[in-house]
């Protein structure tokens, strides 16, 4: 009866200890969802905004296609290349390099 009293006191005690901890490791888990989630719209814009804009840059399309997926798939449908146009949004023409003056 004695042990139990004591299990029971100690379960007691280390009950707040416990809800901090999964608090914390619930609140860092939402950190890097978040952070997941940033790095993936990023991709889907930067990709969009590549093919909209006919981009030469193979190496960073192939990147952020990777990195965007599923998102960038249904951009590659719904963009055409050199539109200058990514879902109905005008995307600032590339600056043609000429003389420097």
């Amino acid at each position: 009866m004695e042990f139990a009293r004591k299990l029971l006191t100690g379960l007691t005690a280390s009950a707040p200890f416990t809800a901090i901890a999964s608090s914390t490791a619930s609140q860092s888990q939402g950190t890097a969802r978040a952070g997941v989630t940033g790095l993936w719209v990023l991709a889907n814009i930067s990709c969009a905004g590549m093919r909209a804009q006919n981009s030469a840059s193979a190496g960073w399309r192939i990147i952020a296609f990777i990195f965007g997926l599923p998102g960038t798939f249904i951009s590659f449908l719904a963009i055409t290349e050199g539109s200058e146009r990514a879902y109905g949004i005008e995307v600032p023409r590339r600056r043609t390099r000429g003389p420097d003056v």
